[in-house]
């Protein structure tokens, strides 16, 4: 307890707000989200002078119409009462040091032409011509100043994060004709889907465990279990089967392996019955040491998306671990699609073998952010990625030798002749999940063939025609953080829930489901 000093007498002052308390009350108080809506419009908080919520607000930091389908109750209040510990990709704050004397300090929102577009806390615009740059840095500080939840009362602050855990979408709501039932629970950390050509459904746990949903049931015995490293967005990330499972009996994998350090393996298994036979791990192919790489948060951005194109080709997409440059570059597997032959090796026509060597011969496509699912389309053989935005999110077409873009041009429609845009963006927050429905598929006609989309923070799944895909149609919404989906040979359609964010010290095991979505009439 400090002293001040009162008409010359020495005065106790109050003891400072204590954040644990604050947490401990909006954990424990459910909190009114009415109440928090004007608390976050008022000058009190000054949350709208930065952020926006629908239409309303400032663009300075991120638009958190959807936050509380992002992240749940103890990370919102994190966010607040610890704004620096983690901050969203995009809006970290830059100072630039000119040359007149003067420090600008913000966030970058746009380099073109030799100059600079900064917004500051205020919300104040900035341009600067790089020329007149002498010095810039990242801060690791946030825009957000710290205490600004002390000038609340602990009431307050509960209302205020019951607004925040509001911005979601709402109970889960179908298209009319089709149900949704929960197959699987307690899952931990859902990350990646694959349903086998005899129906099982092999479920990849963040934390190392393959798990099986056979006849709509999870197995109590994982597959098999993998050391991995599971910080952040590393772990088990990617399956699938040989395309003519289980004749071939083989199941692949994508994960990140701590030792000697982190990096990217591709694996194949044999299976025996529901389980990996026992030492039949044969790795295929290694990522870099992400060590060497730099990124903000290096164990973000993973990707791995791991699919078998209609050549018979292992498609592999790499995240950039939040690096950004190294997507652009063929000496670095980041930020990458990879093409591989079944058994690891490398196909002698990838489009960049005359350029590169050793492993960076698998490179197919390149400057992809973090492209966390992918999809064939049965047929056509067209290939499709899911890459989480910046400005944007996008879907995809993915070709040999294509550059799309990354870092050199944000997310969503480019008019730069030397990459590919997206067949089709929105502004939101994550891509995720994507598949092709079947040409054969027991529903209404208009829904086969279309490409299934969906968003992990805003709980919707979209429909697009292929052929046009600019415009999306609605068919789900208010799932809870999902993050994959795929097609069941019996027709039904399975929806991966993770209902977690990240692995962080928030992080809480088996959150995750499995829900199947079926048809109840079809016409053709």
């Amino acid at each position: 307890m400090g002293l001040v000093l009162l008409a010359g007498l020495a005065v106790a002052a109050p003891p400072a707000p204590d954040p644990a308390a604050y947490r401990g009350h909006a954990l424990a108080t459910r909190g009114d989200p009415k109440r928090g809506e004007a608390l976050f419009f008022a000058d009190t908080a000054k949350c709208s002078a930065c952020h926006a919520v629908g239409a309303k607000g400032g663009s300075v930091g991120p638009d958190l119409s959807a936050v509380g389908g992002k992240f749940d109750r103890p990370h919102l209040i994190e966010s607040v009462t610890e704004p620096s510990r983690q901050i969203v990709e995009g809006y970290r704050a830059t100072a630039l040091t000119l040359a007149d004397g003067r420090t600008l300090t913000g966030i970058v929102k746009g380099e073109a032409g030799g100059r600079i577009k900064l917004v500051d806390a205020e919300g104040k615009p900035h341009e600067v011509a790089a020329d007149d740059i002498e010095a810039r840095r990242e801060s690791k500080a946030s825009l957000m100043p710290d205490g600004l939840w002390a000038g609340l009362t602990p009431d307050e602050f509960t209302d205020l994060v019951a607004y925040l855990e509001a911005r979601q979408g709402g109970p889960l709501t179908l298209t009319p004709g089709f149900t949704a039932e929960t197959v699987a629970t307690g899952l931990t950390g859902a990350t990646a889907l694959c349903v086998a050509p005899d129906g099982r459904a092999f479920v990849c746990e963040q934390t190392g465990a393959l798990r099986v949903v056979k006849n709509d049931k999870l197995l109590p015995e994982p597959f098999v279990k993998l050391a991995v490293d599971s910080t952040w967005e590393r772990g088990l990330i990617g399956v699938t089967v040989a395309p003519d499972f289980p004749k071939t009996p083989y199941v692949y994998v994508v994960y990140v392996a701590a030792e000697p350090y982190p990096h990217h393996v591709v694996s194949r298994f044999t299976a025996a019955g529901d389980v990996a036979e026992p030492g039949s791990e044969r790795i295929l192919f290694e990522g870099d040491d992400q060590t060497k790489l730099g990124g903000k948060v290096p164990a973000g951005h993973q990707g791995g998306a791991v699919h078998f194109g209609a050549d018979g080709k292992l498609y592999v997409a790499l995240g950039e671990g939040t690096a950004e440059a190294p997507a652009q570059r063929l000496d670095s597997l980041l930020g990458k699609v990879l093409r591989l032959n079944p058994d690891g090796s490398i196909p002698a026509d990838n489009p960049f073998v005359k350029q590169t060597t050793g492993k960076y011969r698998a490179i197919w496509a390149l400057g992809l952010r973090n492209p966390y699912t992918m999809a064939v389309q049965p047929g056509t053989g067209r290939l499709w990625a899911n890459d989480v935005g910046g400005v944007c999110e996008e879907v995809n077409e993915l070709v040999a030798g294509g550059n799309y873009g990354w870092p050199e041009v944000e997310h969503g429609p480019t008019k730069d002749p030397r990459f590919r845009g997206p067949v089709y963006s929105y502004s939101g927050v994550s891509v995720c999940g994507g598949a092709f429905a079947p040409s054969d598929l027991p529903w209404p006609a208009a829904y086969r063939g279309r490409y299934f989309v969906m968003d992990f923070a805003h709980g919707w799944v979209r429909t697009l025609d292929p052929d046009k895909p600019a415009a999306a149609e609605g068919f789900a919404t208010g799932f809870r953080r999902p993050v994959d989906l795929r097609f069941a040979p019996d027709g039904g359609l399975y929806v991966l829930v993770r209902d977690a964010w990240v692995i962080d010290r928030e992080f809480k095991p088996g959150t995750g489901s499995l829900v199947k979505i079926r048809c109840t009439k079809s016409s053709r």
